[in-house]
C-alpha cells in the first residue's frame, strides 16, 4: 500500500473515531422566538449570584412562574415549599425571590410549610414507612427564622395549616416544591390546588422531590397522591413537562431535578388561553390580539 494510501486511511479512520466519539447536537430551543432564553438567563444569574445557597430547581420553577404572571397581568405571586426541615430550600426560596423580583417586576411572596416536629409517623405502605419514620427531618425553629428575610414559615400539620392559608387570600400559586415525603401529607397538601381561581395560576409548576429511585412507584408516596387527584378533577390535572431537559440552562441537561417536575393544569381558570410570553408573537399579532 502506497504511503499516500495509509495517510488517507489514517485520515479517514481518525475522522470516524471523532464522528463517533462527538456528542450528538442539541436541540437548542432558546432561540428569540422563544421565551426560554431569557428564563434561562434569569436563573443563571441567580445561580452566579447565591453561589451554594441556590437551588436551580427552585429558580426555575418560580421564574416560569413569574413570567406567567407578568404576561397574563398578574401583579403578585407565592412560592411554596412544603416540607422544609432544616430550611436550606426555604433560604434558597428566600434569597432567590428579590433576583426574580428585580428581573420580571412581578411581586413573589414565599411560604414554607413543616410540621416543625419532623414527619408524622407513617400510616400504611402507602407512606412509605420502609424510607421514612416519626421525627425525621426535623427543624431548629429559631435558626431558621434567623436566615430568612422574606419568607414566612407556617407550622402545624398541613391538614390544618393550608385551609387556614388559603382563607388568608394569598396570591394566586404560581410554584410549588411538594417535599412532603408521605402520601398521607401530600394527599392532603393537594387541596391548595382545588381552591379558587383567584389564589391560583392556570398553569402551576411542581417539583415534586420524592418520585425517582430507592422504592418509589405508581402505587406509593407522591405519584400515587398526583394519580388520585388526577382521577378526582376533570379539570385540574398533574402533567409531567415533557422533554424539559431540552428547555432548561444547556448545564442541566442531565440533572435529576429536571425529571422531578410536573405542571397543574388548572382548566378551568378564566386565564387558561390567556396569552403567555412563552412563544413571541409578531407585533402585529400581538396588538390585534390573536
Amino acid at each position: 500500500m502506497t504511503n499516500p494510501l495509509k495517510r488517507a486511511l489514517r485520515r479517514a479512520a481518525r475522522a470516524a473515531r471523532g464522528w463517533l466519539a462527538e456528542p450528538a447536537p442539541v436541540s437548542n430551543p432558546a432561540q428569540s422566538r422563544f421565551a426560554y432564553a431569557e428564563i434561562n438567563d434569569i436563573v443563571e444569574h441567580i445561580a452566579a449570584t447565591l453561589g451554594s445557597v441556590q437551588r436551580p430547581a427552585y429558580a426555575w420553577g418560580m421564574t416560569q412562574a413569574a413570567h406567567l404572571a407578568k404576561h397574563i397581568g398578574v401583579e403578585r405571586i407565592s412560592v411554596l415549599e412544603l416540607g422544609v426541615a432544616g430550611g436550606n430550600g426555604l433560604v434558597a426560596l428566600d434569597r432567590a425571590a428579590e433576583l426574580v423580583e428585580d428581573a420580571l417586576g412581578v411581586g413573589i411572596e414565599v411560604y414554607g410549610f413543616d410540621s416543625g416536629r419532623g414527619l408524622p409517623r407513617p400510616e400504611d405502605w402507602r407512606d412509605l414507612p420502609n424510607l421514612w419514620s416519626a421525627g425525621d427531618f426535623p427543624m431548629d425553629e429559631a435558626a431558621l427564622k434567623a436566615r430568612l428575610q422574606r419568607a414566612q414559615l407556617i407550622l402545624g400539620l398541613v391538614a390544618d395549616t393550608i385551609p387556614a392559608f388559603l382563607q388568608q387570600n394569598p396570591a394566586p400559586i404560581g410554584f410549588i416544591s411538594f417535599d412532603l415525603d408521605l402520601y398521607s401529607s401530600t394527599k392532603q397538601a393537594l387541596a391548595l390546588l382545588e381552591a379558587d381561581h383567584a389564589r391560583l395560576l392556570p398553569r402551576i409548576h411542581c417539583y415534586m422531590d420524592d418520585i425517582l429511585g430507592f422504592t418509589f412507584a405508581d402505587f406509593n408516596g407522591e405519584r400515587l397522591a398526583m394519580a388520585e387527584f388526577n382521577a378526582a378533577h376533570e379539570t385540574r390535572k398533574f402533567s409531567p413537562i415533557y422533554g424539559l431537559r431540552f428547555y432548561v440552562p444547556p448545564r442541566h441537561f442531565n440533572a435529576m431535578w429536571v425529571e422531578k417536575f410536573y405542571m397543574v393544569h388548572i382548566l378551568d381558570h378564566p386565564l387558561y388561553a390567556a396569552y403567555d410570553g412563552l412563544v413571541r408573537r409578531p407585533r402585529m399579532d400581538l396588538e390585534s390580539g390573536q
